[in-house]
């Protein structure tokens, strides 16, 4: 898979299809894999291109310092990929959580055509559940036994299966510095119980003062409540709202009983259909 050098390390990518560009971000800690499926229709019409996170499971690089959230990070990571394979501007896409692409329109707004996002995640209940499974793990890890440990945690392993190069990154960092790193990134998520996404910094004015067009569609379960979509399309000034793709029915069935990407399957199908109608539309 290709890779784009940046600042502090490498970004992992894929392409694929022609046409109109379009990047899809996923949420949690899953690397850009988990897109397979809407990815895969969305290609059959557009220039689809997919990207491993930095602190995923993929293949990017790890990164273990920095003074604005890891949101604002990828943000930044993917404003980087956007320029070097001159695409933009783009459609950009992301489920779940939804925390990465809107700080890219918010940054970056230059290089984006139209946001597309789908079981943002917002309230008290993502705020306080997330980090358990993205920061505290790690913290808990590097606290009782060093950075090896950290390595050896499923994510950091999965990455380091990818990308040797991650284990020497993570075994040159100081414990207790990367203990602290992974706190103080963990706060955007704690205090954010009263923001429109979890662990996303963007107040109400500035998801207000994004003017491309949009289209935000709602979740139906407590870590993707259908009450957060319907916040963040009150808030953009130019987007349209979709109803549950998936019932939380469905959901209940598939999440924390069968593995990633499988999860990301059922969404990217239904998804997919409404983020083609919505890119047709707009390009007329």
């Amino acid at each position: 898979m290709p890779e784009l050098a940046v600042d502090g390390g490498t970004i992992r990518y894929e392409e694929r299809g022609r046409g109109v560009p379009v990047v899809l971000t996923p949420g949690g800690r899953w690397g850009g894999y988990v897109m397979r499926t809407v990815a895969a229709e969305l290609a059959k019409d557009f220039r689809v291109i997919t990207w491993d996170r930095r602190n995923t499971d993929g293949g990017s690089s790890v990164v273990t310092e920095g003074n604005e959230s890891e949101a604002d990070i990828w943000a930044d990571d993917l404003a980087a990929l956007i320029r070097s394979l001159n695409a933009g501007p783009v459609y950009v896409g992301e489920y779940a959580g939804c925390r990465t692409t809107p700080l890219l329109c918010l940054k970056h707004a230059s290089l984006v055509k139209g946001l597309m996002l789908a079981w943002p995640s917002g309230g008290e209940v993502p705020a306080e559940r997330l980090p358990r499974n993205m920061h505290r793990p790690y913290i808990r890890a590097a606290l009782r036994q060093g950075m090896e440990a950290v390595a050896e945690t499923p994510m950091f392993a999965a990455s380091i299966r990818l990308n040797p190069r991650n284990r020497d990154w993570l075994l040159a960092v100081d414990p207790l510095a990367f203990a602290r790193q992974m706190a103080y990134w963990e706060s955007y998520f704690t205090t954010s119980v009263d923001l429109a996404t979890a662990g996303c910094r963007m107040s109400d004015a500035q998801w207000s003062s994004l003017k491309m067009p949009a289209m935000v569609t709602g979740g139906a379960d407590p870590m993707h409540p259908t009450v957060a979509a319907q916040r963040i399309h009150r808030l953009l000034p130019n987007s349209a709202y979709h109803d549950p793709v998936v019932t939380l029915e469905e959901w209940d069935k598939v999440f924390n009983v069968v593995p990633y990407p499988e999860v990301s399957d059922l969404q990217g199908a239904r998804i997919a259909p409404v983020w083609r109608s919505f890119i047709r539309k707009n390009e007329g």
